[in-house]
Formats: structure tokens, sequence, C-alpha cells
């Protein structure tokens, strides 16, 4: 009698196809769960900063409420924290990044972290040309934000690079990368604030570009190897057969 499907199953001999499908689908539920998640926070974000007279007056009230001279010593430590994510020590660091992937074998790791940033850069700088709207509040008088300032660059570069270093560092090291990847993130968000280059909805928005890349590409990394991976069962059997045929 031939076994039945669900026996079939429950033998570990369903057929490739279904096994490697359904291992895929598995490994990037999560990744794209994110993704989905960052992309419905930023449309969410910019239509409340764009469209909602009270969530703009806020924005607005704590922007007011946090700019502070350049000259002052706060404003000079905004404005050297601001420096770090400019384009050229962007570079310097995505650079050390690659090298860093390259040094350990993982040159996909590499191409990751090169696309993560390189992405989310350039999805900030296209969305600041698209969404480019005035958005006049009184309270800041004559000190209008620009009109193409959502989402902030500097805050998108200063959460790229912290993710791009978790793709490529060891996984004993991920946790000290991302918490100071999570300090560098507040101080530069704050630092264009208290600079009054950007309301807080636009460093909100730039998180959320670099987030969403950040998910994407890890979909992309686990994608081969979910499809690739065989199932342990199959991998005795097949150690197995081989033994048994020498």
């Amino acid at each position: 009698m031939l076994p039945s499907a669900t026996g079939v199953g429950a033998l570990g001999l369903c057929p490739p196809g279904r096994v490697t499908v359904s291992r895929v689908t598995s490994s990037l539920k999560r990744p794209l769960g994110g993704c989905l998640v960052c992309a419905s926070g930023l449309v969410l974000v910019a239509l409340l900063a764009f469209r909602v007279a009270p969530v703009q007056r806020l924005d607005a009230s704590v922007l007011s409420r946090l700019t502070v001279l350049g000259g002052s010593s706060p404003g000079a430590f905004a404005g050297f924290a601001v420096d770090l994510v400019d384009p050229l020590p962007l570079l310097a660091i995505l650079s050390l990044a690659c090298l860093l992937a390259m040094r350990r074998g993982r040159p996909r790791r590499a191409v990751a972290a090169l696309a993560l940033v390189a992405g989310a850069n350039l999805t900030t700088q296209a969305l600041k040309v698209a969404l480019a709207h005035p958005r006049y509040q009184s309270v800041l008088g004559y000190r209008q934000i620009g009109s193409a300032s959502f989402p902030s660059g500097h805050a998108t570069a200063a959460m790229s690079m912290p993710l791009a270093f978790v793709l490529v560092v060891p996984r004993a090291w991920r946790g000290g990368v991302a918490l100071f990847g999570a300090c560098l993130v507040a101080i530069v968000g704050c630092s264009v604030v208290v600079l009054h280059r950007h309301y807080p909805s636009d460093v909100i928005g730039g998180l959320l570009v670099a987030a969403g890349w950040f998910f994407a590409v890890l979909a992309g990394l686990r994608m081969p190897a979910a499809a690739t991976r065989q199932p342990a069962g199959s991998a005795r059997r097949g150690g197995g057969e081989g033994r048994s045929s020498r």
C-alpha cells in the first residue's frame, strides 16, 4: 500500500520543491514584515507631518523649543555630531565596513552593506525632491525650515551606518555595535533639530527609510541560504546512502 500524503510528510519525504518554498517563506517572513512596517510608518509620518495641523504645530513647537544658537557649546557639539555623517566620513566608514566583511570572507555581506547605505541615502534624496512642500509655521517666525527637508538625510546616514556594521561584524559584536549605533542615531537626530535644520518628523522619516532598507537587504541575504539549506534528516539519509554505496 502506498503511504498517504500525510504519511509522506511525516517520514520527511515531501517533494524538495515544496520543502524549499516553505523554508524560504518562513525565513523571509520577518524581514519582509519589518520592511513593510517601516514603509507603512514612513507613509503615516509623512501624512501626519504634511496634512494634520495639530501634528504640524507640535512638530514646530518642539523644534522651536530645542533650537540653540550655533555659537553656543551645545550648538558646537551638535555641529560636530552632524559633520560625522557628512558624505566623506560616510564613504570612509562604509569602506571600512566593506573591508571588514571581505576580511572575514563574506563578500555578500560587503555587497549588502553597500546596498543598504547607498539605497537608503539615495531613497531619502529622491523623497526630498518628490515630497518638497513648504510647511510654514508662524511659531518659527522668519526661521522657516526648507521645503525639501523630509526625510532627514543626516538621520538616514546615521542610522544606515551602524546597521551596515551589524550586517558585517561577528555575531558576538552585534549587541555592542547596535548599542553604539543607537547612541549615534540619538545624538545626530537631536543635533539636526537643535541646529534648526529639520523638524522632528523629518528625523523619524529618515530613520524609517534606513530601517526599511536594512530589512530589505536582510531578506535578500536570507533568501539563497534558506533555499539551499537541507533538512537535517535529509542530510543524514544522504550521508548514509553515500556510505552504503562505498
